[in-house]
């Protein structure tokens, strides 16, 4: 654990010149500025908390397409990725990317979240959720993610930024199509849309103290395949990633 640690310590030194973290940082402080301002002029619906995590949705597979995109392609501007092909505990290295991205993913929720609880509190003066709720969205969108911060580092990795950042595009733009009638019935087998659907049922079960039987069977048949699909991409990145042995265009 020690020696996993020093790794992530490292990476995130390693980004520290960098635009990465800074739009983990960034991107959500804007978006969730502009929806503060525009709740605090308009009267308070709960759904409007649903359609801010739909946008955040839309946006996510994008972010994480780039900055999985510039983490990846750093390793190979620095040494054509010799340093993590020749390190000594090569899968902990691969761990310590996927940890040090999703912490920087964790932060951003925590931002972009954090902003409109506080600004709905403070500004709009209509908070109808509490803080727990707020801290249970972010968790579920976390997890909601990790697949596809797995799928894009390996995509990075073997097929190089442009198909990690057009990844990205198309799966914002399936996002977006997820949201409308299209995506009730296909949305489980889309692990873009993951990330507005389960936390949408979630807010949906909690206004409605979970009396919805529908709902709730959709809320826990997408936590059971996001979780199998995760573990599944989990294992496959790993042994992939043990018989990596750079890009063969390189």
């Amino acid at each position: 654990m020690g020696m996993l640690f020093k790794f992530i310590k490292s990476d995130f030194q390693k980004i520290r010149r960098t635009s990465i973290m800074w739009i983990h940082v960034v991107v959500p402080i804007l978006i969730s500025v502009m929806f503060v301002a525009y709740y605090t002029a308009s009267p308070l619906i709960s759904d409007k908390i649903g359609l801010y995590i739909q946008v955040l949705s839309m946006g996510f597979p994008l972010i994480i397409g780039v900055v999985c995109a510039m983490t990846v392609e750093q390793e190979a501007d620095a040494g054509n990725f010799q340093e993590l092909l020749m390190a000594r505990h090569k899968m902990l290295k691969f761990f310590s990317k996927l940890c040090m991205l999703l912490i920087m993913g964790l932060g951003s929720l925590i931002t972009a979240i954090g902003i409109l609880g506080l600004g709905l509190e403070f500004l709009a003066h209509e908070n109808v959720f509490s803080a727990v709720f707020y801290e249970k969205i972010i968790l579920i969108l976390l997890f909601c993610e990790i697949f596809s911060y797995l799928l894009h580092l390996l995509c990075s990795f073997r097929f190089g930024s442009g198909a990690s950042i057009g990844l990205g595009i198309v799966e914002s733009l399936i996002t977006a199509l997820m949201i409308t009638g299209l995506g009730d019935i296909f949305w489980k087998w889309f692990p873009c849309s993951w990330g507005c659907r389960i936390p949408g049922y979630y807010i949906t079960l909690k206004i409605d103290n979970g009396k919805n039987l529908f709902l709730m069977n959709e809320f826990k048949s997408g936590i059971y395949i996001c979780l199998a699909a995760t573990i599944l991409l989990l294992l496959v990145s790993f042994l992939w990633y043990n018989y990596f042995e750079g890009r063969s265009e390189n």
